[in-house]
């Protein structure tokens, strides 16, 4: 049985999407497919729950077309009552997010196990 996705792996813990990037050195053309990859998660397999991970080891590829898809990424679930946090990210790829400002827009959280729990939280906080 071959992966329906080339650049990500996907593990799903509940209603939570938790993605891994398959390659670290992504060229201008593969961000564009990953980013594709990711959209397809929101649009044909309902993802409204998506952690990302950026690490261990740091993505190598152009910051700026790979920032610009997270933030396209993000308001995509928005629009579809969904949210994108990121994990994992290691020290050099957070300071990046900080140098753009992004570090206000975005969710970081330690792994997946966080992430499913952050929900697992707010579930819990709106039905009281």
């Amino acid at each position: 049985m071959t992966r329906p996705y080339r650049y990500i792996e996907v593990e799903r813990r509940g209603d939570v999407f938790c993605v891994r990037l398959c390659q670290t050195q992504l060229d201008e053309f593969m961000i564009y497919d990953l980013a594709g990859e990711l959209r397809r998660l929101v649009s044909d397999e309902g993802c409204r729950k998506l952690a990302l991970s950026l690490g261990p080891q740091a993505p190598e590829c152009l910051y700026s077309i790979f920032l610009a898809k997270l933030i396209t990424l993000q308001r995509v679930l928005r629009e579809h009552e969904g949210e994108l946090v990121l994990c994992n990210l290691p020290p050099a790829v957070r300071s990046i997010f900080a140098a753009c400002g992004l570090d206000q827009i975005f969710h970081f959280l330690p792994n997946f196990d966080a992430a499913v729990a952050f929900w697992e939280k707010q579930n819990h906080e709106s039905h009281e």
